[in-house]
């Protein structure tokens, strides 16, 4: 699973004061990524457009996996829906209590629930699955996670044609290797402490759209910025 530890404690620093508490994500290649300032999961100055239009179609009973510092479930909690807030990281979940979630609880993205719920939400990125079998895994889920008529909210960011010249030997790396382009070995860097290295993927419409139609779902894209999508999945018409 995701090691989220480092992630989930420089929120819960900013949340107690430290208002530059920022990560650095490394890929195994040796490549780093801008800093990631725990700040930016708060939204100070609110959701997104298109992380809006996420909460905008939550009805139901919701689950929110990988809710992180909770800003998505706190925003579907304002609508006066029951949401279940879930993250793999105990600091993350701190976060969220802290912050007045009503139920947040430690979980991954492959676990059971006693019951079903009328929308899954998982936003920022479907490649908290991992990979591709991760992702076939978790849709063959969704028939326990949701009630008849539900639907899961998700997005992910289209990794084909990238402008980054090293990102594109990268994944070509990744091809070589067996794997699905999207696919990145990471880890967290926080302060002197180091994450253990963590599989994740950005995985493009098409492909996530047939790996739906095979499992038996209909996605449909309601929202799209830049390269990344927002989509809902449903189960297929007569299914």
């Amino acid at each position: 699973m995701p090691d989220m530890k480092l992630h989930g404690q420089a929120m819960l620093d900013y949340l107690a004061g430290d208002a530059n508490a920022q990560c650095v994500l490394r890929r195994d290649d040796g490549f780093a990524y801008p800093p990631i300032y725990a700040k930016q999961f708060f939204y100070p100055d609110g959701l997104p457009e298109l992380d809006r239009l996420a909460v905008e179609q939550c009805s139901g009973r919701v689950l929110d996996i990988g809710a992180g510092a909770g800003s998505h479930s706190l925003a579907i909690q304002d609508k006066g829906l029951d949401v279940t807030s879930v993250d793999i990281s105990s600091k993350a979940v701190q976060v969220m209590t802290a912050r007045g979630l009503k139920n947040p609880i430690v979980g991954d993205v492959f676990d059971a629930y006693p019951r079903p719920f009328d929308t899954v939400l998982v936003i920022l990125n479907i490649g908290i699955v991992r990979d591709l079998a991760g992702l076939d895994r978790f849709l063959a889920l969704l028939d326990s996670l949701l009630t008849k008529g539900g639907q899961l909210i998700t997005d992910s960011f289209d990794p084909r044609n990238p402008s980054d010249e090293a990102y594109g030997k990268y994944q070509q790396g990744k091809i070589a290797k067996g794997c699905y382009l999207g696919e990145r070995t990471l880890r967290f860097e926080y302060r002197d402490q180091t994450s253990d290295w963590f599989e994740w993927m950005h995985v493009d419409s098409d492909t996530l759209g047939q790996r739906v139609s095979d499992a038996g779902w209909c996605m449909q894209t309601i929202g799209i910025e830049g390269d990344r999508f927002l989509v809902r999945i449903t189960h297929a018409e007569g299914s």
